[in-house]
């Protein structure tokens, strides 16, 4: 019989692991409407193994969708059938973002859907507003118990005549049910009604953070629209502008600035809106880094092999070359790149490296963009360093409310900051709500935000795209220009890969597609690079082959 096994958060939303597949609902209710209809559509028994934080529960859906308990003779076949077939409770997912495959949900009400995300409020665009413009989130009340006459009340039904309950007990007997038979199904309606239920994380005396409710109506944003594409990018022609042989297996790694080809022994540089070879050089191992970047101001190809690094710039078919410190780390997360070794930190300049101002003791440099160097302590604020002059100015981060507290400090360059708030006492693995916050580097005024929780964002990179016009942090999709949620996949059931210039690799419903606008096109490409200033589309196509495609604009 197959096996169905439902996991419950800490915020009450629910992981359901079945054939093979991995969904999230909000509630257990959803979950198991979930379940019963995958039971009715395969026409098959279905065991639903039911884990709230270690409490377990072990129900049957048969063919026809009807729940019922499960005996102990049943659980314990049902053990079994799990150890054969080898299936956990985690299901995998392959494209190691994290986020897992979700299952497209109904619209909710209540209060339900002032948990959904993403949230609208005054900063998360890019919907109109749905509610009056503030930023400020109510407050949840807690619940409260039964009066003391509903308690009563309880008692008195409790004390029933003993001689009603023999009867009852009698007639149990004669139509085969049990007493104890009868007591599972009588909690495990209660328990359902109570996971159906909204709850609240914390209460006003527990010390523990509260969820943080969404102040209005999730952000709407278009459908994604599923389509064939007759070309192998979409908005690109069909018939290859360029085509260029290569070796056998061989690493390719393309950008705005070039196509990287790596083998064994020998790395070469392609010109992406050509296809011809840039530069070729032997080497001794693989680069362990390449990145789009400037230098001096002129855009740049940097890769890293060893303790050394290259740098080819536009127009140039020869790289500078620079000797890195023994075990210097390279970031890339602002416009230029910053190399730090132990406290010195540095840049690449056409005359060799350059040094750095050294932020006070206890900041942790985080981005260099342009000649600004960011950084910041854990509690703020953000140091902005003038790398010429040396001035600094303080920038403090606008809070998307009054009682919540940075917990993580994300990222930041390119003209943002990214970061995650809580209530005190919330961790980035604590399973409470949270905000997640994009601000603007120039001002610290909000950008956008977005309510969600720990579990999908907590330990979440933020991935830049090829070409930054994107970045991708679990299920959502950003526009690097002005920092607003432009996607939540989880809506569309949808894992998003590294963006590609405009084009987003995703997978929906273990479908390969390349998502441009609100369309998604069903395509199996390899995509490597889309080239914002020359319009080619740059893919993988076979064990040797490389391909630029011209935009048809």
């Amino acid at each position: 019989m197959p096996i169905a096994h439902v996991r419950v958060a800490a915020d009450r939303t629910v992981q359901v692991t079945a054939a093979g597949t991995t969904s999230q609902h909000p509630d257990v209710g959803a979950a198991i409407a979930h379940l019963t209809a995958l039971a009715r559509e395969q026409g098959s028994e279905l065991t639903v193994k039911l884990d709230d934080h270690g409490a377990e529960r072990t129900l049957n859906i048969d063919a026809s969708g009807r729940l019922r308990t499960v005996p102990e003779a049943e659980v314990a076949s049902a053990a079994d059938g799990t150890a054969e077939t080898g299936q956990g409770d985690d299901g995998e997912d392959p494209e190691g973002s994290g986020s897992g495959a979700h299952a497209p949900q109904p619209p909710l009400t209540g209060p339900e859907a002032q948990a959904d995300y993403p949230v609208r409020d005054r900063f998360s665009g890019p919907a109109d507003p749905t509610g009056p413009p503030t930023g400020s989130i109510p407050e949840q009340k807690s619940r409260r118990g039964p009066s003391r006459q509903q308690a009563g009340r309880r008692q008195a039904r409790a004390g029933a005549p003993r001689r009603r309950a023999k009867r009852a007990r009698s007639r149990l007997q004669m139509s085969g049910f049990t007493v104890p038979t009868l007591v599972l199904a009588i909690l495990l309606i209660i328990a359902l009604a109570a996971y159906i239920m909204p709850r609240i994380i914390g209460t006003p005396e527990s010390q523990a953070p509260e969820s943080i409710p969404a102040a209005h109506r999730a952000a709407t944003q278009r459908s994604l629209s599923m389509a064939t594409g007759s070309s192998a990018v979409p908005g690109f022609e069909a018939v290859p502008a360029w085509e260029e042989t290569i070796p056998l297996h061989a690493s390719v790694t393309a950008t705005s600035r070039g196509v990287v080809v790596v083998t064994n022994s020998q790395l070469q540089v392609l010109d992406a809106r050509t296809g011809q070879q840039r530069f070729e050089t032997d080497i001794d191992e693989p680069p362990s880094f390449a990145v789009d970047t400037v230098i001096d101001g002129r855009p740049s190809l940097v890769w890293r092999i060893g303790d050394r690094a290259y740098a080819l710039v536009d127009g140039s078919h020869e790289p500078y070359e620079y000797e890195l410190p023994s075990g210097a780390r390279i970031s890339s997360a602002g416009t230029n790149v910053l190399i730090k070794n132990g406290d010195e930190l540095s840049t690449f300049a056409r005359g060799g490296l350059t040094r750095l101002p050294t932020p006070a003791a206890g900041s942790t440099p985080m981005a260099l963009d342009g000649g600004d160097l960011v950084s910041a302590t854990f509690g703020g604020p953000l140091t902005v360093t003038d790398v010429e002059s040396g001035e600094e100015r303080t920038l403090d981060l606008e809070a998307p409310r009054d009682d919540l507290q940075i917990i993580r400090w994300v990222t930041a360059g390119h003209g943002k900051v990214v970061t995650l708030w809580g209530q005190p006492g919330a961790s980035t693995n604590s399973g409470h709500r949270i905000q997640l916050v994009v601000h603007s580097l120039s001002d610290g005024t909000i950008a956008s935000t977005v309510s969600t929780t720990t579990d999908t964002v907590g330990e979440a990179d933020w991935v830049r795209g090829q070409g930054y016009q994107f970045a991708v942090i679990g299920p959502y999709l950003f526009s690097m220009e002005d920092g607003l949620l432009v996607r939540d996949g989880s809506e569309s059931n949808a894992r998003f890969s590294e963006p590609r210039g405009h084009v987003v690799p995703a997978v929906i419903d273990n479908t390969p597609v390349l998502v441009s606008a609100d369309t998604a096109w069903k395509v199996r490409t390899n995509l490597l690079a889309v080239t914002a200033a020359d319009g080619y589309a740059i893919t993988r196509e076979g064990a040797d082959r490389v391909v630029g495609y011209r935009s048809e604009q």
